[in-house]
């Protein structure tokens, strides 16, 4: 259901990830600034109440440097052995920042919001800072490897708490440079954030190539998602910078 690997990627370039996802967001305000916009109609961010970011998504179309971590070959040459040598498409991608005080996730599989997509999907989670159970690092349900625990064909998020008493789970509590890989159907979750400092890591996901290329359908749906409460003339406000 999921790898945790060391040390991959070193302290110096952890610095200037870091630097570089505080530089794109001030950037991204700017740009709202300078074009009369409404940043909180910018579909890119999901934002807190304090205006704080808790998540960029897309980020690498307005990262030149973060995106060259999408093909880095520490990175794909692990996903090629998940794929018995096929090499992993760019599937989504998204930089979580959940600064202090900030919310978590609750337990579920990422298929859910992806059915219909490629099962091959998986995801690899870049640490940008050090994760621990006070700031929510991600958690894993051990010993389950694929099926689909949510209701099909709706986007419930809630798995049986029957199921989740009877599984075992970890904490994945990771350094800044160590990557996580797991599954579309891992179930995993995060508590909230109760430190004083943000928990920030960047999530690739991908699918096998012999599966094709489904980037850009995602993310017409993901859009989808983003507005399909809201009414046309709503959801004509908003925007991707």
């Amino acid at each position: 259901g999921f790898l945790l690997i060391r040390s991959v990627f070193s302290p110096e370039e952890i610095d200037i990830f870091q630097r570089e996802a505080h530089r794109m967001v001030d950037h991204a305000f700017q740009t709202c600034q300078n074009l009369n916009l409404d940043p909180g109609y910018n579909l890119r961010f999901e934002m807190l109440p304090n205006d704080q970011p808790w998540k960029v998504d897309p980020f690498i179309s307005v990262s030149p440097l973060l995106a060259t971590v999408v093909t880095d070959r520490r990175i794909m040459d692990r996903l090629s052995s998940v794929y018995d040598g096929y090499e992993g498409v760019l599937f989504k991608d998204k930089l979580i920042f959940k600064p202090a005080d900030s919310h978590g996730n609750g337990i579920h599989q990422d298929y859910n919001w992806w059915q219909g997509f490629p099962k091959s999907l998986l995801t690899v989670a870049v640490a940008l800072d050090n994760t621990s159970r006070e700031n929510g690092c991600t958690e894993f349900w051990t010993g389950y490897q694929q099926g689909f625990l949510h209701q099909s064909n709706t986007f419930d998020g809630q798995i049986s708490r029957d199921w989740i008493a009877k599984q075992q789970h970890i904490y994945a509590e990771m350094q800044a440079g160590d990557i996580a890989i797991f599954s579309c159907f891992t179930p995993h979750a995060a508590a909230a954030n109760k430190s004083s400092q943000p928990r920030r890591m960047i999530f690739l996901s991908y699918n096998n190539s012999q599966d094709g290329e489904h980037y850009t359908a995602h993310y017409s749906h993901f859009r989808w998602y983003r507005t399909r409460q809201m009414s046309s003339s709503e959801r004509a406000k908003h925007y991707f910078i």
